[in-house]
């Protein structure tokens, strides 16, 4: 059955129900929203679904995959499924942070650069000297100052990525602050305020929630590959990153060790992207435009 043929839902706005429904419609966006969703499941039903990730059982070190340890075990006979089902926790709780903190960076600095053209300059000079470093560059710099640990990670991937936001954000506003309803509401006396956070903000954000899917995945890939270089976490927290690292000695002798934590890097990110590709189709006006003269015809 056709998701067009559904009634819209009661109290959902026909804006939101038609891209939700273009969104639907997608099957690589729902492969990704499902993959996404499993991994968020995973990680929040941790406790429940996996056992201590620190128990070591040193007469099963190394053991292959089977009944008793799923995923096999480590070189200290820790059980990697416990272990990476722990690491898909950190994981995302990172991702989620980060494109938390990135956007409160990048949004101030998006809004101030795009509406006070005074502050333009300054403001994305400085985006601009951030991003002239290779992101792990400029992530491995920040956590040798600041120490390994886990708000540490945040901070840093976030101070990286906020560049990216900070410029989507201000490219939206340089367009909207020059239109008609922009110009009517300032000659009517509206507050510079009250205009960023009426008119501004409002319609400069469906470009910065697709941004926000790749930050995610982006910052998912930079906290594992900070710890496998040991610059991110400690060692002693259940990372992917770190399993991989602690795996890479044994990659011949135990190959499962780098396998499925690897396997789980891959699907996250797969899915984060292609969450955030049938998102930006979605929040595209053409795209609904066209969806919307296919049905009517």
């Amino acid at each position: 059955m056709s998701v067009i043929a559904l009634p819209r839902p009661e109290g959902v706005p026909a804006e939101r129900a038609g891209w939700l429904a273009l969104l639907a419609r997608r099957k690589v966006a729902l492969a990704g929203v499902v993959t996404v969703a499993g991994m968020v499941v995973v990680g929040a039903l941790a406790p429940v679904i996996a056992g201590d990730p620190d128990h070591m059982d040193v007469a099963a070190r190394l053991t292959a995959p089977g009944r008793a340890h799923w995923f096999g075990t480590d070189d200290v006979g820790r059980d990697v499924f416990s272990r990476v089902v722990y690491g898909a926790r950190l994981s995302l709780l990172v991702g989620a942070a980060v494109v938390a903190l990135s956007f409160a960076i990048g949004l101030v600095c998006g809004l101030v650069a795009g509406y006070y053209r005074r502050l333009d300059n300054v403001v994305m000079r400085v985006m601009d000297g951030l991003m002239a470093f290779p992101a792990i560059v400029l992530a491995i710099g920040l956590m040798a100052a600041l120490g390994p640990s886990v708000t540490n990670v945040i901070v840093a991937i976030a101070i990286v990525y906020s560049p990216r936001v900070a410029r989507v954000v201000r490219g939206s506003v340089l367009v909207i602050r020059e239109t008609p309803y922009v110009e009517a509401a300032r000659a009517l006396g509206a507050t510079d305020a009250a205009l960023i956070a009426r008119h501004v903000l409002p319609n400069c954000l469906s470009p910065v929630v697709v941004q926000g899917s790749f930050v995610f995945a982006a910052a998912v890939l930079t906290e594992a590959a900070l710890s496998f270089l040991g610059v991110g976490v400690p060692p002693y927290v259940p990372s992917w990153g770190v399993i991989l690292a602690e795996g890479r000695l044994y990659i011949q002798q135990a190959p499962w060790l780098v396998l499925y934590p690897g396997v789980a890097i891959m699907l996250t990110i797969l899915g984060l992207n292609l969450f955030g590709d049938g998102l930006r189709d979605a929040l595209d006006p053409k795209v609904r435009g066209l969806a919307g003269d296919r049905q009517r015809a």
